[in-house]
C-alpha cells in the first residue's frame, strides 16, 4: 500500500433489513436510518455497500483513556483501581 492509499475496513453489521433492491434500513437506534448505496446512516458508522449494512470503525478506535473506575457503571469492582477506556466515532 503506497503513502497516498488508504486501506478500507469493513465489519459486517447487524440490525439491518433491505427496503428494497436499493436500500437498506438500520434497526439499531430511533433514527431508523434508510440508506442507498454508498450512503452512512446518521452515526457515519454504519454504510450501506453493496447492499449489505458494514460497520466502518469496527476495530479502529478514535480514542483511549485511563480513567478511575468510580466513573464507571463498575463503581464497586475492585475502588480505586484504573480502567481501560476506549471508544470508536459515532453516536452509538
Amino acid at each position: 500500500m503506497g503513502p497516498n492509499e488508504q486501506e478500507t475496513h469493513h465489519f459486517p453489521g447487524r440490525w439491518w433489513h433491505a427496503i428494497d433492491e436499493h436500500r437498506i434500513q438500520c434497526d439499531l437506534c430511533p433514527r431508523y436510518c434508510h440508506l442507498s448505496e454508498g450512503q452512512r446512516g446518521f452515526c457515519f458508522v454504519r454504510q450501506n455497500i453493496g447492499g449489505e449494512m458494514v460497520l466502518t470503525t469496527y476495530g479502529r478506535s478514535s480514542g483511549f483513556c485511563i480513567d478511575p473506575i468510580e466513573k464507571k457503571p463498575l463503581a464497586h469492582f475492585l475502588p480505586g483501581t484504573p480502567v481501560l477506556s476506549f471508544g470508536t466515532a459515532g453516536c452509538n
